[in-house]
């Protein structure tokens, strides 16, 4: 977005946030998001949870996607203005990214908004705590990622690395869990989700699997899919048993940096699902290290362009330094790589202690959807029941 279309696009959305406000406020939970066409897994379940707690709340979901072409923009743009009037209107506003409405129009009182974030711990830097700036635009970011209550985050340690991302108090950040991918810890439920998936994809029973996950480079309709590893170097050097099943980035059309997998699957689906049938994850800056600590199984990072990754969006966890008590294999080449994947090590202790450190205890991961529906509730000065 242009400083141009921001400058109109605020306008128009503060025009209408200003007469919402003559408006009384209503008992009713927004739930929006840019992300996607459905509920993430982590609003879906903050949902389902606050459905529980305060039944009396309406609830409305509002999802608008955000596309990089005009046409796009003009379609978020026109979605966003009934957003703003929902979003003055309602008691409480959870998202998961960020939304114009929430940035550029002020916070009405007796309203709070809020930032239930689409990954857990905190990985690689974004928002404010982005090195160089989010975006090229700087008056779009200076407004972005403020306006916020609250924010969720899965463990104690990401509390500082999200303050620092949305421009917000430590004490306004509240570690309640994993709002999704508990299951993971459930042996059951993870065999019964490998069964799932295999029935889906039937090509892959019985075989050994590697699911690559790596994260996007660059900003806005110029993101591509990172890593320094190439997939048809590491297909010839591995072992004719394994199989690469690969999943792009979300927010990325183009997969051709996922050439030489032998199954490239729909970028849409969320990572954890998949987590099941794999043997060994390789990924790069993705957060989804986390949730997959959880399975203690082989975890190998692609670092063949770590130089650049510090410089830009930069780490606030970074593998290769002694302190981050991190897991995997550290690689940087296809050779390497092959030989992290093959050789299959997992420290099971450090694994754990890892997940409990950046997820919290295993017992009690189940229960952050409902903590979180707490602390919001608690937040809004609503009644909690006894």
């Amino acid at each position: 977005m242009s400083a141009l279309e921001f400058a109109a696009a605020a306008a128009v959305l503060r025009l209408v946030g200003l007469i919402a406000s003559l408006f009384p406020i209503r008992e009713e939970l927004l739930v929006a998001s840019p992300r996607g066409a459905h509920l993430s897994p982590q609003l879906a379940a903050l949902s389902s949870a606050m459905s529980r707690l305060q039944p009396h709340l309406r609830q409305r979901h509002l999802l608008e996607p955000y596309g990089y072409s005009l046409r796009a923009k003009i379609a978020y743009l026109l979605r966003t203005i009934p957003g703003t009037w929902y979003l003055q209107r309602a008691r409480i506003t959870i998202i998961d990214n960020a939304w114009l409405p929430v940035h550029v129009v002020p916070r009405r009182r007796g309203t709070i908004v809020v930032q239930a974030w689409h990954a857990e711990g905190a990985y690689k830097r974004f928002g404010h705590a982005v090195n160089g700036g989010m975006h090229e635009s700087a008056s779009l970011d200076a407004v972005l990622h403020r306006g916020y209550s609250l924010a969720l985050v899965s463990g104690e340690p990401a509390r500082t690395p999200f303050a620092e991302a949305f421009r917000m108090p430590r004490e306004d950040v509240a570690a309640v869990g994993p709002l999704r991918g508990a299951w993971l810890a459930d042996a059951t439920r993870v065999a019964a989700a490998r069964d799932a998936v295999l029935a889906r994809w039937p090509q892959l029973a019985g075989k050994r699997i590697l699911l690559v996950a790596p994260t996007f480079r660059g900003r806005g309709a110029g993101r591509s899919i990172g890593g320094g590893i190439s997939l048809k170097e590491l297909r010839s050097k591995l072992p004719a048993d394994w199989t690469i099943v690969a999943k792009g980035h979300a927010h990325v059309a183009d997969d051709a940096a996922l050439a030489g997998a032998d199954l490239i699957l729909d970028a849409a689906l969320p990572l954890e699902d998949l987590f099941p049938i794999a043997d060994v994850l390789l990924t790069d800056y993705s957060s989804s290290i986390f949730l997959w600590s959880l399975l203690e199984r082989p975890l190998v990072i692609d670092m063949g362009d770590a130089a650049a990754y510090r410089e830009h969006p930069g780490l606030f966890l970074d593998p290769a330094e002694p302190s981050s008590e991190f897991i995997g294999d550290l690689v940087a080449d296809a050779t390497a790589a092959a030989g992290a994947i093959t050789r299959g090590h997992v420290d099971g202790t450090a694994w754990r202690a890892f997940s409990e450190r950046h997820l919290g205890p295993r017992g009690e991961l189940a229960g952050a959807p409902d903590r979180a529906a707490a602390a919001i509730a608690q937040r809004a000065g609503l009644s909690l029941p006894e």
